[in-house]
């Protein structure tokens, strides 16, 4: 319980803070902090540190990502004045389901890359990388500056290459991150249509 506190709290801390650097950061670098993939690192982080138990860690990868969106929305009301009301709530609820599956998904990715098994720790990075370059791809069909894509991209390329250990694990990693991105952006794409369809109902 203390845990799942603990993570839920990070989670709206990192919500809020999205929220105000949103407008502080300068051109393609505020893509850092409007991104699914950077509330990931947070559920990656929450495995990390939580390492073991099946239900642990997903109830910690949960706590940090609907908190997360709990801290964005509610710093919308606190910090922009925006109405609260039943029309509103598309969002917060349809991120909030997103966080319960992806959740579980990143908190054992973090969770594996402190395995000493080096097929977890392959795993779990390029799970990390992946969601990363499959953002940047969401990005270029989406028809965004292609600066954050590049941005977000390299984001990816670098977490297996920074967080790996040794060349072997590495190179690996690094190689895994081609099937994993091709999945994350497949993912990406039904994401953007049911969501599309929630947010224009």
């Amino acid at each position: 319980m203390k845990t799942a506190f603990l993570c839920a709290a990070g989670g709206v801390a990192l919500g809020v803070l999205s929220l105000l650097l949103n407008t502080v950061l300068p051109g393609n670098s505020s893509r850092l902090v409007n991104s699914g993939a950077v509330w990931a690192v947070g559920a990656f982080a929450a495995g990390a540190v939580v390492r073991t138990g099946r239900w642990r860690l997903w109830i910690a990868g949960i706590a940090v990502l609907v908190g997360a969106v709990a801290g964005y929305y509610g710093g919308l009301v606190v910090f922009e004045h925006r109405h609260v009301g039943a029309d509103v709530l598309t969002g917060p609820v349809g991120w909030s389901v997103v966080g319960l599956a992806a959740g579980p998904v990143f908190a054992t990715a973090g969770a594996w890359w402190r395995d000493e098994r080096r097929g977890r720790r392959v795993v779990g990075l390029c799970v990390l990388g992946g969601v990363f370059l499959a953002e940047a791809g969401y990005l270029v069909v989406s028809d965004r500056p292609v600066g954050e894509a590049a941005l977000v991209a390299a984001i990816g390329v670098a977490v297996p290459l920074a967080l790996g250990r040794g060349v072997a694990e590495r190179a690996l990693a690094v190689a895994a991150l081609v099937p994993a991105t091709a999945v994350g952006l497949l993912g990406y794409l039904a994401l953007d249509s049911v969501l599309d369809v929630a947010f224009t109902r």
